[in-house]
Parts: structure tokens; C-alpha cells; sequence
């Protein structure tokens, strides 16, 4: 099964490039690098919505290895040499972890 560790995030006013260079560029490569870390993917809000007042912008999803979350949260809380960004709003993010229950259904067409 899978284990997803999802961020949303905003940055601060005036240091959207900033913060979209120095996550692609930076923090995803350098999240990667730790073990335990398989995979990750960045989004952006997009205009259409089912609840249209959503307080973030921004969502990076990263696959983290299912059988060693407690371990590979340990390595990232330990990382203490991450590249952080002064771009990032640290009032507007939200860090959940979600374990599939299911195997992945998709679509006949």
C-alpha cells in the first residue's frame, strides 16, 4: 500500500517565483535525498472547485516508504541541513500523512 506525506503551503505576498524556484529546484530534490523518501510531485490550486475558500495554494505530495514511516520521519526531522526559504509563509502550511486502505482503483476509459 502506499503512504502519502502532503503539504499544502502558500508563499508570502510578492515571493511567488521565489518560492516555486526554491521548492522545484531546492527542497524537493533535498527532501528526496532522504531515505525513505520514494517520490514527489508539486500542484497548484486550480480555479475550479467543489468548496471554493481553500487557505492554500500550493500542495507538494510525496511517497514515503510504507513499511518505515515512523523511521523516515525520524531522518527528515534529523535533516536539519534542508535549505529552507525565507519565500515560504511558515503561517499557511499544513502537513498531513495518509496511508492508502485501498488499492488504487482506475477508471475503464
Amino acid at each position: 500500500m502506499t503512504t502519502l506525506f502532503m503539504v499544502r503551503s502558500n508563499p508570502k505576498p510578492g515571493q511567488e517565483t521565489a518560492f516555486n524556484d526554491w521548492y522545484t529546484d531546492v527542497h524537493l530534490p533535498e527532501v528526496l535525498s532522504i531515505q525513505g523518501f520514494l517520490s514527489a510531485q508539486r500542484f497548484t490550486l486550480n480555479e475550479a472547485q467543489v468548496q471554493p475558500d481553500q487557505t492554500q495554494s500550493y500542495l507538494a505530495i510525496y511517497e514515503i516508504d510504507t513499511d518505515h514511516v515512523p523511521g523516515t520521519l525520524e531522518q527528515l526531522r534529523k535533516a536539519t541541513w534542508l535549505n529552507m526559504s525565507d519565500a515560504i509563509d511558515p503561517a499557511n502550511i499544513n502537513i498531513s500523512i495518509f496511508s492508502a486502505i485501498t488499492d488504487k482503483l482506475t477508471s475503464d476509459t
